[in-house]
């Protein structure tokens, strides 16, 4: 039995899931705005099979809470964006790390090193 290996071209290119450029441009790396929203949404409701009336009620709330953020944001009022600190500390070491690498500061070797210390495991 013989075993051949074919290339085939990735489903998604790189340029559609690597963070290098969001990283350097202080952009979102995630979809947790999403995630958020989700929770937030999922808390609104209150419980995991609602009716139909429920649903809309809640969808109207949802819409008066957006409303309400526009119109912080039309007056001057943006919204606070609460990061802990330690995110902060990590997405500057992961820019430096970028920036080092873009400017040919830092080989892949010692970039990838570095993330690898960057990088907490939870068991």
């Amino acid at each position: 039995m013989v075993t051949r290996f074919r290339r085939v071209a990735p489903l998604y290119q790189p340029a559609v899931w690597n963070v290098h450029d969001a990283t350097l441009a202080d952009q979102e790396r995630t979809n947790n705005v999403c995630e958020g929203w989700n929770h937030a949404f999922a808390s609104l409701i209150g419980h995991a099979h609602p009716s139909l009336w429920v649903l809309v009620e809640s969808l109207k709330m949802d819409e008066a809470g957006v409303a309400m953020d526009l119109l912080k944001v039309a007056r001057g009022e943006p919204p606070a964006k609460r990061v802990k600190r330690s995110m902060e500390q990590h997405q500057r070491r992961l820019q430096q790390l970028c920036a080092d690498r873009h400017d040919d500061k830092k080989s892949l070797q010692e970039v990838l090193r570095a993330l690898g210390h960057c990088v907490r495991v939870h068991i």
